[in-house]
């Protein structure tokens, strides 16, 4: 093999010869001519000549130009192909190369297109190539060995600025040495891209023949089997849940499926997620597939944490309130029935308040084990609120066995428990219930049950209740009462009621009480003392306080038009619209409406009130003291009461507690409280109120301990308005 363009210059060669000797034979010739013959002999000649020298050259040229020709295009073929080529003599004497040959050896700066030097070697080129440097023999070395070495006949070769050649060596017959570069830095580049991509993905990558032998894996896959590549499919023991599909080793192209492998002595059991390609060409016409595992272990096990929170109390573990619905729901449908049993524990928050919240997890924990302890192997404990649990007890159909078993948690619950601070009992309220006996349904059960366990709860701690039919109709009765309210309470179906407050001596009128009535409730006329805690569980209070401040107003400014009516007309205030700071402003907004003094509005206030929200509602009875209202302190001498109140609230009025009037005029008890009472009040200077007197004998014992003015039956009646003022 010569180097390329080589043959057709070879051919050409003996016609140049010719050419060279025809016109070294022509110029001798000339000469001799020109002495020789004569003149007019001597220019023929020489034109013939002449003539003969030009037909000689163009034939040449004819013979010659396509072999030049060709020569040149194949030149201009091989410099524009983006294979570079260089061929060296034996003792490596560079022969030929591309005009822009960058092969080993070849990156010398300056070097470019130039024609060759004469007698360049590859060991300079390799030198200058290298440059200055303790590694510059080394690297000098290594190129002519890899020259020298015929086995290197194919061979990557990195470039100073990056790029990466193909080199392909091939020793001709003369033994010259052809070498031939390629660049292929974009497609090594893609190569080593995909194997970054390979090695990077977050999935095992398997590729496996049509036997489910190992061809080749990533790292990921590796690790998956604990360091050791499987030889096979079947050695990895790979085991696919659900129904196999039609691809390769069972698996339906593109499709995922969860499969399991087991577990070995490097690594525990996993759970895998499997997608298989389609059977692919591989070397040598082989087929493969390919399979993508994705390791979900951790992901199913905190799948099957957040199930089991979804469905249990993530403190106690017990099972929680969604569960127990079902629970239920399955009692309801079984044929056997069954009885629920709520269980509230009572202090917790004061356990939180006192000890922290990690005392009270550890006593609701404590009593969540207390409670399976007590109960059938077959019976369902559940977490169903804060402090409150449940106990559902299929088959357990008589009240004296839902009875025995809640005297059984009690009786459980009542072990002390150390929470740090020295033994104490577990106290709980309880209130059970039968199906079908008490309840038709799941929601009817459960609703009786509660019933059941809030009676508990307002009769003490350690209560325990069975459902009662009675109880279903209070509640019924309340719910349909608290529906009426609210509608009566925005059509103003509600009225006001007037009670004279006299002078005990002469019986005149010194002023009157609003109270409010009901004339047309659900059931007839209701009683304030039935509508008003359903009205303040309501949220309806500040409505009706704000009713009755107008409404009380507006007729005290008709009694004043006519002339007649009480001096000072009283009004009850519920304490949250006396906690309310906006009341002051209200009130003052109302008497400017209806152009009535504040010396004529009297604001009662309940003693209990005052004792449990004195720090709350203080701020409020000073801001209507500076507006000139009169404030009553109503109920004082019962329970409550102490001298604090009246020394923190300049009252204008004191109301003596009914229950005191109740027990004279023989009541040895209430005649002391009433002659104490009676003594601090006329040391104060405040006057002293009685209501609720109903006998003479009341009125005549209050009388001789001081107190002028009452108010009760044995002086009339709550009548509207126009009998009042009549009177």
């Amino acid at each position: 093999m010569r180097p390329w363009g080589e043959a057709p210059i070879r051919r050409l060669k003996p016609l140049a010869r010719a050419g060279a000797a025809l016109l070294a034979l022509c110029g001798a010739a000339a000469p001799g001519c020109a002495l020789l013959l004569p003149a007019a002999l001597a220019v023929p000649a020489l034109a013939g000549l002449v003539f003969a020298l030009a037909c000689g050259a163009l034939l040449a040229g004819r013979v010659a130009w396509p072999h030049l020709r060709r020569a040149a295009l194949l030149r201009e073929a091989v410099n524009n192909t983006a294979v570079r080529y260089a061929v060296f003599a034996p003792d490596r004497t560079l022969l030929d190369r591309s005009p822009s040959c960058d092969m080993p050896g070849f990156d010398v700066p300056g070097l470019g297109p130039r024609p060759l030097p004469p007698g360049l070697k590859l060991d300079h080129l390799a030198a200058a190539a290298a440059g200055p440097g303790q590694d510059r023999c080394r690297s000098v070395t290594e190129v002519i060995a890899a020259h020298e070495d015929d086995s290197m006949a194919e061979y990557d070769w990195a470039l100073p600025d990056g790029r990466i050649l193909q080199v392909s060596k091939r020793r001709l017959s003369g033994g010259e040495v052809a070498r031939f570069a390629l660049d292929v830095t974009a497609y090594r580049t893609r190569e080593m891209r995909a194997r970054a991509i390979h090695e990077s993905v977050p999935a095992a990558i398997w590729h496996l023949d049509p036997e489910g032998r190992t061809l080749a894996a990533n790292r990921r896959l590796l690790d998956l089997f604990g360091g050791t590549l499987p030889d096979n499919l079947a050695a990895a023991g790979l085991q696919q849940l659900g129904r196999p599909g039609g691809g390769p080793f069972g698996l339906q192209p593109g499709q995922e499926v969860e499969g399991i492998l087991p577990a070995t002595r490097a690594m525990a059991e996993r759970r895998v997620i499997v997608v298989a390609s389609p059977w692919l060409p591989g070397e040598e016409g082989q087929l493969q597939a390919v399979l993508m595992l994705l390791d979900v272990t951790r992901l199913h096990a905190a799948q099957a944490q957040a199930a089991h929170f979804a469905w249990h109390d993530p403190l106690t573990g017990l099972p929680n309130r969604f569960r127990f619905q079902q629970a239920l729901t399955d009692l309801e449908a079984g044929p056997e029935g069954g009885a629920l049993v709520l269980v509230e524990l009572a202090g917790l928050g004061m356990v939180n308040d006192a000890l922290g919240l990690a005392a009270g997890d550890a006593l609701l924990k404590e009593a969540a084990r207390r409670l399976r302890e007590q109960v059938r192997p077959l019976d369902q404990v559940f977490r169903i609120g804060g402090s409150e649990f449940a106990v559902v007890a299929a088959g357990l159909r008589s009240q004296g066995g839902g009875a025995a078993m809640a005297a059984r948690i009690r009786q459980g619950l009542a072990a002390p428990v150390d929470l740090g601070r020295g033994g104490s009992p577990i106290r709980a309220c309880i209130g059970h219930a039968m199906l079908p006996e008490d309840a038709a349904d799941a929601d009817t059960l459960h609703r009786a049950a509660g019933l059941a366990l809030a009676l508990a709860k307002r009769e003490g701690e350690g209560t325990i209740r069975a459902y009662e039919a009675a109880l279903g109709e209070q509640v019924t009765r309340r719910l349909v009462l608290r529906e009426r309210l609210s509608a009566a309470v925005a059509t103003g179906g509600l009225q006001l009621a007037w009670q004279a407050q006299v002078d005990a001596r002469t019986g005149a009128m010194r002023g009157a009480e609003a109270l409010l009535r009901w004339p047309d409730g659900p059931f007839g006329p209701v009683a304030p003392g039935d509508f008003l805690p359903e009205a303040e569980a309501a949220g309806l209070m500040p409505a009706i306080d704000a009713w009755v401040l107008e409404e009380a107003l507006r007729q005290k400014a008709a009694w004043m038009a006519a002339g007649t009516g009480p001096e000072v007309v009283g009004v009850n205030i519920s304490p949250i619209t006396l906690r309310d700071p906006a009341f002051p402003r209200r009130v003052s907004a109302a008497l400017a409406r209806y152009c009535v003094p504040a010396e004529s509005l009297e604001v009662e206030i309940p003693e209990v009130v005052a004792a449990r929200d004195l720090d709350a509602i203080a701020p409020v009875l000073y801001e209507l003291i500076a507006e000139g209202v009169r404030l009553s302190l109503d109920d004082f001498g019962g329970g409550s009461s102490a001298l604090a109140h009246l020394l923190r609230l300049p009252v204008d009025q004191v109301k003596l507690d009914r229950s005191i009037v109740a027990g004279l005029p023989g009541g040895a008890r209430e005649r002391a409280i009433l002659r104490a009472v009676s003594t601090l009040a006329r040391g104060m200077e405040i006057p002293l109120l009685a209501e609720g007197v109903e006998t003479e004998e009341q009125r005549q014992a209050l009388l001789e301990e001081g107190c002028l003015v009452m108010q009760g039956w044995l002086f009339g009646r709550a009548v509207p308005a126009g009998r009042l003022a009549a009177r």
